[in-house]
């Protein structure tokens, strides 16, 4: 029954998206839903415009569970994929470990998400040297040219007290807070960690976590936790993807506040019959140059190991 009625949550929830994407773009140049999914307490939707939905290929989704040792869903992470014309994406909706001191269980539950084979290997060679980074076959979250990583990934505020933390927010002291993230030191000081792939653009709003229900209040409960910017974005593709915002919005319906993400990617489309043409090229001036390369060597063995003059050691070859 409680599965029924999440799944009932769910859908209430997609349904509600997609009217009010129809409701905020423009008639001109309207959206469809791709993708959604859900695990637990995480829930994905990707919308296309509808004008570009035949360039993209290759969805895939998968998901990985990281509660209870792998085998609950209540921690983990939902990953889409799909190629957009040439260019592979991949987009990684994540729940990590909760708790002030799992910063530990944090990084290994990225790990594990991250080095995961999820989607089914790409068997064409061609497609895999179109779009998939080097050495790539499309099954791993990394082989992605562009990576989008976002979620709550839980990571909290090290070595101060709940109400050290307030007064620093309260003073606009947001960068001595930065200076103990754990997910900022963690980058800064362990070499394994795997988000050091990633790019954060800087964070210039107040944490986002833990929240009252209903108000502007940080958490007021016995636990009295600690204020912390668990929601995160980060992104992954070299010269190909910029951030233009990152962003906070007062929404006051759950204990934490919602974070978005502006960007701009860069996509290619690749001619097969140019590629061919161009391959082509290539392969010859390597072929030139590697019997110029060895053309010389064989002089210079000539004349430097059996004194043969350079005249006739060039005759010889």
């Amino acid at each position: 029954m409680e599965q029924e009625h999440m799944s009932h949550q769910y859908r209430a929830w997609r349904d509600y998206l997609i009217r009010c994407v129809e409701d905020v773009m423009p008639a001109k140049e309207p959206y469809s839903l791709l993708h959604a999914a859900n695990l637990v307490g995480l829930f994905s939707c990707v919308f296309v415009k509808v004008s570009h939905r035949e360039r993209i290929s290759n969805l895939s989704t998968a998901e990985v569970k990281r509660g209870m040792g792998g085998l609950h869903g209540n921690k983990g992470a939902l990953i889409s994929r799909f190629s957009f014309e040439d260019t592979s994406l991949c987009f990684v909706n994540c729940h990590l470990a909760a708790g002030q001191s799992q910063t530990l269980n944090r990084n290994s539950d990225l790990t594990a998400i991250l080095e995961s084979s999820v989607f089914p290997a790409e068997r064409n060679a061609s497609t895999r040297c179109d779009s998939y980074m080097v050495g790539g076959d499309g099954s791993m979250i990394l082989d992605h040219e562009i990576c989008v990583l976002s979620g709550d990934l839980n990571y909290r505020i090290d070595t101060m007290g709940r109400d050290t933390i307030a007064r620093a927010i309260a003073g606009g002291n947001l960068a001595k807070l930065l200076d103990r993230d754990q997910l900022l030191v963690s980058r800064r000081r362990n070499p394994a960690f795997r988000l050091r792939a990633f790019t954060e653009c800087p964070i210039s709003f107040n944490p986002t976590y833990k929240y009252d229900v209903g108000s502007d209040r940080y958490d007021t409960s016995e636990k009295h936790r600690s204020p912390a910017w668990c929601d995160r974005i980060l992104y992954r593709g070299p010269g190909k993807i910029k951030q233009l915002s990152y962003q906070r919005h007062e929404l006051r319906v759950s204990d934490h506040r919602p974070v978005t993400g502006n960007f701009i990617i860069r996509v290619k489309s690749v001619s097969a019959s140019r590629r061919k043409i161009l391959w082509q090229q290539c392969t010859e001036r390597f072929q030139k140059a590697k019997d110029k390369l060895q053309k010389e060597a064989k002089v210079q063995y000539l004349r430097d190991v059996l004194g043969i003059s350079l005249k006739e050691a060039q005759s010889l070859v």
